[in-house]
């Protein structure tokens, strides 16, 4: 890189003049602040070391041109990383408006939260999900529990190996209605003497999305599983 001998040598010869010292030393108090240089001050730098050379020991050309080379090539990445940190944010601002498209639909995704509407809301749709049936089951039940973690509601479900849909209209096992509110299920199959809990998947409404902060990845906000990543999304009904 630049000979730091010829630019110290031209610093000392600079002191003889009071008036030229005294300017750089106003130039070094401004420029204290700087942490890195720039193209201009890279020319500056190496025009100092060309005036202050020792003529009967000149340096070599082709260190000035592999200095350039050197410079050129980080000035050339600063760059492709400022063109790529713009080109990230541009994805990710299209990621977001994509996303908006499934505001107002409904995915499928592991949980087991459900919510139940209102009769009265027109446009009510009953919780639903789907569950995987292992091979040997000889029945399959979902049950449906309150806040509180009684039981309201047990009903049978395709004991078929496979996946299989579930869905629950809102009854109690006693006929009546459930009240509006949040449930949660369990689906159990009898494999053999074992009850085995299955691992359910719900669907949830869709009402916003975003950017996680950590990955930058796309994240739903659903009703009822919450804050749902885009790539646990199993399916879009």
């Amino acid at each position: 890189m630049l000979d730091m001998d010829v630019i110290n040598a031209a610093m000392v010869r600079s002191r003889t003049n009071p008036e030229a010292y005294a300017t750089g030393q106003a130039s070094n108090v401004k420029n204290k602040q700087k942490t890195e240089l720039n193209q201009e001050d890279f020319l500056k730098l190496m025009v100092t070391q060309l005036k202050n050379q020792d003529p009967f020991k000149p340096l070599d050309p082709s260190q000035y041109v592999g200095q350039l080379a050197q410079f050129s090539s980080v000035s050339g990445l600063t760059s492709m990383n400022q063109q790529l940190t713009s080109l990230t944010s541009s994805l990710r601002g299209n990621q977001v408006l994509n996303g908006a498209g499934l505001i107002g639909h409904t995915v499928l995704a592991a949980g087991t939260n459900l919510y139940l509407d209102s009769p009265e809301n027109t446009n009510r749709i009953l919780p639903q999900g789907m569950v995987d049936v292992p091979p040997g089951a000889s029945s399959v039940q979902l049950i449906v529990k309150d806040s509180s973690g009684v039981a309201v509601k047990s009903q049978s479900i395709d004991n078929t190996r496979g996946t299989q849909p579930f869905s629950w209209d809102g009854t109690t096992n006693g006929g009546g209605n459930a009240p509006a509110g949040s449930y949660k299920i369990e689906v159990v199959a009898k494999v053999g003497n074992d009850n085995v809990s299955l691992a359910t998947s719900v669907a949830a409404r869709v009402s916003s999305v975003s950017l996680d902060p950590n990955n930058g990845g796309l994240v739903l906000t659903t009703d009822p599983l919450g804050d749902v990543a885009m790539n646990d999304i199993q399916r879009v009904l």
